[in-house]
């Protein structure tokens, strides 16, 4: 969907400005800013969502066994009554599949976070080795260059004079 909406706004810009105008967006495909950190959140609230699913599901059940007898002695019943649960194995099978894709999704969830962060964490580390080694090798270059440039001439000892004196 961001993408699209993405693709939408370059496309308006550039209805706007014309072909060769500025680009919004260096990839419109790429998750930046506030969409990555939204696409985490609603990560970590979907593991949130699944976590508290199965936690209240183990507690309500005490496990995730369905009893098939179950001793009733709630009002409006005089005596202890037994009530049995309609088809229990369906329901212990069924409800032991949702807890295993919770758990799946649960899993699948924090290795794409993992994924996600380690690759930020990546890129920002691989632009400033980066960005060290062309500074280093731009400044080494620039000493060079007048170090060869002053070598072959003479230069004088005086300074040069200052912005007023060169005026009046």
């Amino acid at each position: 969907m961001h993408v699209a909406y993405r693709e939408d706004r370059e496309r308006k810009n550039r209805l706007k400005y014309g072909e060769n105008c500025r680009r919004l967006y260096k990839n419109t495909g790429k998750k930046r800013g506030g969409l990555w950190w939204t696409y985490v959140l609603t990560l970590v609230f979907k593991i949130a969502v699944d976590a508290t699913f199965v936690y209240l599901l183990f507690r309500i059940y005490e496990g995730y066994d369905f009893p098939t007898l179950i001793k009733c002695q709630q009002k409006p019943c005089p005596n202890t009554v037994d009530c049995f649960i309609a088809r229990p194995t369906e329901k212990r099978i069924f409800t032991i599949f949702m807890v295993v894709t919770s758990l799946i999704c649960i899993l699948l969830s924090i290795f794409e976070i993992l994924y996600l962060v380690g690759k930020r964490c990546r890129e920002c580390f691989t632009t400033i080795h980066h960005s060290h080694r062309v500074m280093a090798t731009s400044t080494g270059n620039l000493v060079e260059a007048s170090t060869l440039r002053l070598a072959g001439k003479n230069t004088p000892q005086t300074p040069a004079p200052s912005y007023s004196m060169a005026i009046s």
